[in-house]
């Protein structure tokens, strides 16, 4: 699956949040690609979970750590013919499990 193929690119350069209940939070991100799989543009947060008063000082750092695992993954090596499904990646879940 598409999805499978980002996240096994992505994974090399994602470090999991560390601390205090950090295994809870998850940062959404979204972003753009170009046909050769290179970025349109910078890669967006959408939304975190699991942010509470234990771990609300480190909340920003996973969502840096994620934007920078998407610059540095980049380009995706994806499936040319299925540019339409993957142009747009609108909800990448930044786990722990990643």
């Amino acid at each position: 699956s598409l999805a499978a193929s980002i996240s096994r690119q992505l994974k090399p350069h994602w470090s999991a949040p560390q601390g205090v209940d950090a295994e809870l939070l998850v940062t959404i991100l979204a972003f753009d690609l170009n046909p050769d799989g290179s970025l349109a543009g910078s890669p967006r947060v959408v939304r975190q979970l699991g942010v509470n008063d234990a771990n609300r000082a480190q909340a920003g750092r996973p969502a840096e750590q994620a934007i920078r695992a998407v610059r540095l993954a980049a380009p995706f090596n994806l499936p040319e013919e299925y540019y339409d499904a993957w142009k747009r990646v609108s909800d990448f879940r930044f786990d722990r499990r990643l």
